[in-house]
């Protein structure tokens, strides 16, 4: 066989076991996140009325598949409670304003709102702005502006049936606080902010207590986040597929607190899970 046939088959072989990979990685990442609304709904009338209900709803961050649970660390901590995951990989916030329907069917007495991430990077240029809006449906531009319309429907919604709401300000996207990206970040934790201020929901300061550990390491310049779907790409191929976990992917990545820049370790699902904790506990 001649050479150039066998280095052509190996090509082949090789893109063959990457779309492998790659579509099993899709699979695992969009697998049921622990204690979905699906599966409380699922449950008998009188299982989902033993214990007061906190509905935690987002995006993947939230979801916990992409990231280290946050929501499975509060279950295990507050057993009295029972904890609803409603966090949908990719979410922005007027699709999670489209399914409170099913949120509001659990009846929950508290609900935790982590959302704005994925919103953030749509405004990050006119390219994916427009493809976001485009693939999403969305009614208008993205904004942090309409995010905080949308975000005020969401907690307004919440409030009328009686829920006590807090909500999450939004992690930093990668580790240098002063690049681009979060100065975006810090705009649309202003509209959190300013949501809350106007509802009474209280404010939970995720991404203030992340930047304390990011400052207090003397590493908050870098690495920064590029907006490349490589690095969260490559993180969901070493968990899945090489069964590395967050933590060491990120100590690899050079993170303090995220795998890729977006997502979070145990160190950063612990301050979600600390900042929750108090507001259920206040």
């Amino acid at each position: 066989m001649r050479v150039g046939r066998v280095i052509g088959l190996g090509v082949v072989a090789a893109g063959v076991v990457g779309a492998a990979v790659l579509a099993k990685t899709v699979r695992d990442v969009q697998g049921s996140a622990a204690g979905d609304i699906d599966s409380f709904l699922a449950l008998p009338p009188d299982e989902r009325t033993r214990r007061p209900v906190v509905a935690v709803i987002g995006a993947s961050i939230v979801r916990g598949r992409a990231s280290v649970d946050f929501v499975r660390m509060l279950r295990q901590e507050h057993l009295e409670l029972a904890f609803v995951n409603g966090g949908v990989n990719s979410r922005v916030c007027w699709e999670m304003l489209q399914d409170m329907d099913r949120v509001m069917a659990c009846d929950p007495a508290w609900a935790v709102i982590l959302v704005g991430t994925n919103d953030v990077q749509a405004t990050l240029s006119d390219e994916n702005r427009e493809m976001t809006r485009r693939a999403k449906g969305l009614p208008h531009d993205p904004s942090p502006e309409w995010f905080g319309e949308c975000l005020r429907a969401v907690v307004d919604r919440l409030q009328e049936a009686g829920t006590i709401v807090g909500v999450c300000s939004l992690p930093p996207l990668g580790q240098d606080l002063d690049a681009p990206p979060n100065d975006a970040v810090r705009r649309f934790n202003e509209a959190i902010r300013d949501v809350t201020d106007a509802t009474g929901a209280s404010y939970l300061p995720v991404h203030e207590r992340m930047a304390e550990v990011i400052v207090g390491s003397g590493r908050e310049e870098g690495p920064a986040w590029t907006g490349s779907w490589r690095p969260g790409l490559e993180s969901l191929v070493e968990h899945f597929t090489l069964g590395r976990s967050y933590d060491d992917i990120a100590q690899r990545a050079g993170y303090l607190l995220s795998p890729d820049g977006v997502h979070l370790d145990t160190a950063g699902a612990r301050i979600v899970a600390n900042a929750v904790s108090e507001f259920l506990s206040p």
